[in-house]
């Protein structure tokens, strides 16, 4: 049940206006707050934040704002010569300044792709996130739907983001739905070759993390050699997350 919840992942915040968005923010930033649990976000200039060692968000710079997505909740940051000012949830009332002596990467090798990917994250934040509690949705099935269209448009156009949420909600459909698994009474999940045929689409689009999901789809399945495939592939790529997914199905396992 862990590994189908995990693929679901769906949650707020914020405003926005003029100016096109772009993510070509880079370099190492780090807070001297002993308080916060993000000591530092280390910005790739590309779209990509390394969020402290707890795994890669996407992000995007708006104005002088810049928004950064984790995996189910968005922090907000003022940006401000060389200081991010936090300024929303989990972030709120702490600074992080760049350092620049450290060896922060810069994967900024598509000027124009780069900057396609900054502002239909941009369109994914408005049109999801910014007026809206994502929660809310999960009970209104017209706002469901609606929603879902939202995501399967931006996932035709290039989003690798929206295309992981379509991958949750069609694993979320065939298991019976929301109320399927807010009741704990969801159906054994069987192979649906579109769902992996999303997951390679991810993984093309250049998304370490949709080895990740994959893998964690085929352990659902009772794929257990699939899914770790996925996920150490994932993990030499870099990815925490598909690390966390292996170690957790394989105390799952020895629980048994």
């Amino acid at each position: 049940m862990k590994y189908i919840v995990f693929l679901i992942g769906i949650v707020s915040s914020g405003f926005f206006n003029a100016q096109e968005a772009d993510n070509n923010l880079q370099g190492y930033f780090m807070t001297n707050s002993k308080e916060s649990l993000y000591p530092y976000f280390a910005f790739d200039g590309s779209g990509k934040v390394d969020i402290a060692g707890f795994g890669k968000g996407d992000y995007f710079i708006k104005n002088d704002s810049v928004v950064v997505f984790p995996d189910k909740d968005i922090f907000i940051f003022k940006i401000s010569k060389n200081r991010l000012s936090g300024n929303s949830t989990w972030v709120k009332n702490t600074k992080w300044d760049l350092k620049k002596d450290s060896l922060a990467e810069n994967n900024r090798k598509d000027e124009a792709l780069a900057k396609k990917n900054a502002n239909l994250l941009y369109e994914y934040y408005r049109k999801t996130r910014a007026k809206s509690n994502n929660l809310e949705k999960l009970f209104d099935e017209n706002a469901m739907g609606n929603y879902a269209k939202t995501i399967d448009d931006l996932c035709n156009r290039g989003l690798a983001k929206a295309c992981m949420e379509k991958f949750g909600l069609m694993v979320m459909e065939d298991i019976g739905g929301m109320e399927a698994v807010l009741t704990s009474k969801t159906k054994k999940p069987k192979q649906n070759p579109e769902i992996i045929k999303l997951g390679q689409k991810i993984i093309r689009m250049g998304e370490v993390e949709g080895h990740t999901v994959l893998g964690s789809y085929y352990y659902s399945l009772g794929d257990k050699t699939k899914a770790t495939k996925e996920w150490q592939t994932a993990t030499e790529k870099g990815s925490t997350k598909a690390e966390l997914a292996q170690f957790e199905a394989e105390m799952n396992d020895a629980a048994k």
